[in-house]
């Protein structure tokens, strides 16, 4: 399996990046496009054609998405190398790992350790991205990416 580079920004063309160590999506244009933040990512497993289990990462896979413990997880941004979670055992890994699912060239990211909670932004700019178990109205949960 090997590490994939994307950017990824959000519906409406959002762009993701680091805002008082918050990972924020927005509109960045002109040199503040230069704050773009691109996504790594490594594929643990496949279940199917439609689902990977993947490990998610900003700053040259420097810093990983986690899901906090607790009955309503937190998205947290550690520093820990994303190909060290790769070679860890499945228990340390398991808050850093989404189901990554995709329909129509969209995808969704759920966590594994706490299903039905999705990685989701806000239809309101410059918001960080956190979960939700709730979607439409108030929280985004699907995204595109965009090769560099």
């Amino acid at each position: 399996s090997g590490l994939l580079a994307t950017s990824v920004p959000c519906v409406f063309l959002k762009s993701l990046y680091l805002q008082n160590d918050e990972l924020v999506a927005g509109h960045l244009q002109g040199p503040n496009s230069a704050l773009e933040e691109m996504i790594y990512w490594i594929p643990i497993h496949a279940f199917d054609h439609e689902k990977l289990l993947v490990i998610l990462s900003i700053q040259d896979g420097q810093r990983c998405l986690a899901c906090s413990s607790g009955a309503q997880p937190v998205l947290q941004l550690e520093s820990i190398n994303i190909t060290d979670l790769y070679k860890d055992g499945k228990e340390e890994r398991a808050r850093f790992t989404f189901f990554l699912s995709r329909k129509g060239g969209m995808c969704q990211f759920e966590s594994a350790a706490h299903p039905g909670w999705f990685l989701c932004t806000s239809y309101r700019p410059n918001e960080p991205l956190g979960l939700t178990r709730v979607t439409g109205a108030s929280h985004l949960v699907d995204f595109y990416f965009q090769s560099h």
